[in-house]
């Protein structure tokens, strides 16, 4: 009979808990450094690192040993540094890269806005904004070159989960669908995929839509540039994928109400976002949660809220779709 391990120390579980900072910020070195496109095919010498970085290599091995010692990276002998599972996901090339979300999300603005978590809980401002003086969407479209890596990373973070929610959920028959602030347009892609007589647009910003439109490649689709909470083009599906957790309730419920105005007789909504338990207990979406609070104002919501939510601005909540992925699709018609 295996041997029971003993309780953790409370004292040992508080400063583990802690020292997840320091953990993640040597991760989000690692990929704003590429590292793992320094190592590449081939487990790569220290020396062979640091040149390839920019970096001291007595430095670049003492943050290598860090992350060996956690599961990132891996020694393959003779002082050579060579990849684990994780750290694949790294570089830059991996079809499922993390590498731009690791440096976006954990470090820089995101970084700063966590910061100022304390002024977030006592005054409900955003410690995005209070580091910035501007709310975060603002600052990503003045500073394109931060907006750009925001963008990359939401793709390469989303890109998984939407091949796993394309494969789990049938939306309601469609002819037209609106992507609402769909980015890449990669989950509007992807659908058009499955349906082949249907059509799609890909609605967002007008200047993202300017950058993206040439990388479409898909005649059934059109990019529209526009703002969501001035009007959405006329469609009879309309998806919304990680936008109302950015958004406050009534700015949310404005969003749905443009949706209904537009939205043809019978048509539907999908919300595509983390769905937080009726009742508190262990889930990682109340991470997700505290980061909407210090950077956008937003919120994760429940079930129930989002039924509210789409009752209020004239929607019938029909179902919610679980998948293995942390999101969930409550799926609503126009009443």
């Amino acid at each position: 009979m295996a041997e029971i391990p003993p309780p953790e120390n409370p004292i040992e579980a508080i400063l583990r808990i802690g020292a997840g900072l320091w953990q993640s910020r040597a991760l989000w070195a690692a990929a704003r450094l590429r590292i793992a496109d320094a190592i590449g095919e081939e487990p790569a010498t220290i020396g062979e690192i640091a040149e390839q970085t920019g970096t001291r290599p007595d430095m670049v091995e003492r943050l290598l040993n860090a992350l060996v010692a956690i599961g990132i990276f891996a020694t393959a002998g003779d002082g050579r540094y060579g990849h684990s599972e994780l750290s694949r996901l790294l570089r830059s090339d991996h079809p499922m890269s993390q590498r731009a979300f690791v440096e976006s999300v954990f470090g820089d603005e995101h970084y700063e806005g966590w910061g100022a978590i304390e002024q977030s809980v006592r005054t409900g401002a955003t410690g995005f904004s209070r580091h910035y003086g501007t709310d975060v969407f603002a600052y990503f479209t003045a500073n394109p070159a931060a907006g750009q890596l925001f963008s990359e990373a939401m793709t390469a973070t989303t890109r998984l989960m939407e091949m796993v929610l394309l494969a789990t959920y049938t939306p309601p028959a469609f002819t037209l669908a609106v992507d609402v602030g769909g980015s890449q347009g990669t989950l509007i892609s992807g659908l058009l995929g499955a349906n082949a007589e249907a059509r799609g647009i890909l609605f967002d910003l007008p200047d993202l839509i300017e950058r993206v439109r040439p990388k479409l490649g898909n005649d059934r689709l059109d990019a529209v540039g526009g703002d969501f909470f001035e009007s959405v083009p006329e469609a009879d599906l309309y998806l919304l994928k990680l936008i109302l957790h950015d958004w406050t309730d009534a700015q949310s419920e404005a969003i749905l109400s443009n949706i209904r105005a537009a939205i043809r007789p019978g048509g539907h909504v999908a919300i595509i976002e983390t769905l937080l338990p009726e009742t508190p207990e262990p889930h990682s979406g109340y991470w997700m949660d505290l980061n909407m609070m210090v950077m956008t104002g937003g919120r994760e919501r429940r079930a129930s809220e989002y039924g509210a939510m789409l009752e209020k601005t004239g929607f019938r909540l029909e179902k919610v779709v679980p998948t293995p992925t942390l999101l969930s699709v409550v799926e609503a018609i126009a009443a």
